[in-house]
């Protein structure tokens, strides 16, 4: 009789428990920002493909990452929400999960997560990386990678790793080359890595003053992006043996001068 009065206790506390919990995760309006699909075989492993459904939400400022595997085919169809794109749906959320209220008025569940960077809105990617930064903010510098470079990662932590793919890079306007030369070091401080680059829209350098490099949207070595926006590409049209080939126009000059920026 007393164990099964302890019984009794232990499950009346942890449903107070839950309720609890379900009562500190109302439901609110937010805005589904962007929604895609993901295949680490890039659908070429039929008939056992089965993609990660991405969905990214801007709750009150707030940005959610959550996914859930494509449903078979007997279940409700969570690609049905991708047409509310753009548009606000209901949700509650956890440190786990989000629970969205679908097109027939039940939940479908996602699990929060940021470990692929397949979004192209910039809200989202920043998210992305914001987590995965937190991966590598023990990382230390190692002396050959200048104070001004900056740490950019590259993918969540894996569980093996005390710390997540990264490298380092740093940009600086060579005024008689006419472009900005993006240097990057890898993990271990090594430079590997040289780019020559313009604004991908004016092929224009950019001017010291403006080469802020933005780690929450650089996802690659061969494209740096700004805090001002601007996207810094190769300036050479294409490359052999990384020469620029003829066809590659050299780039415009800066918009201003140095000493119009000091």
């Amino acid at each position: 009789m007393r164990r099964e009065l302890l019984t009794l206790s232990l499950l009346l506390a942890a449903a107070g428990f839950l309720a609890a919990q379900d009562a500190g995760h109302e439901r609110k309006s937010s805005l589904m920002i962007q929604a895609t699909d993901y295949d680490w075989c890039h659908y070429d492993c039929a008939p056992f493909d089965r993609p990660a459904l991405f969905f990214c939400f801007n709750l009150d400022g707030q940005i959610l990452i959550g996914s859930r595997k494509a449903d078979w085919a007997w279940m409700y169809d969570s690609r049905q929400m991708f047409s509310f794109v753009g548009k606000p749906v209901t949700l509650r959320h956890n440190d786990r999960s989000i629970w969205v209220v679908r097109t027939d008025q039940k939940e479908m569940q996602l699990e929060q997560n940021y470990s692929e960077d397949v979004f192209s809105d910039p809200s989202c990617t920043a998210e992305i990386h914001r987590h995965w930064l937190r991966g590598i903010d023990s990382v230390k510098r190692p002396s050959s990678v200048p104070p001004e470079a900056v740490l950019v990662p590259k993918g969540p932590r894996p569980f093996f790793r005390s710390e997540g793919p990264h490298f380092w890079t740093a940009c600086v306007f060579d005024s008689h080359a006419n472009w900005d030369l993006c240097t990057m070091w890898d993990e271990k401080g090594v430079n590997y890595r040289e780019l020559e680059c313009v604004d991908g829209e004016t092929r224009r350098p950019v001017l010291d003053l403006d080469l802020v490099i933005d780690p929450l949207l650089t996802r690659t070595d061969y494209e740096i992006h700004l805090k001002n926006g601007i996207v810094l590409k190769d300036w050479a049209r294409a490359r052999i043996n990384n020469q620029p080939t003829a066809t590659s126009a050299p780039p415009l000059p800066p918009l201003q001068t140095p000493e119009k920026t000091q």
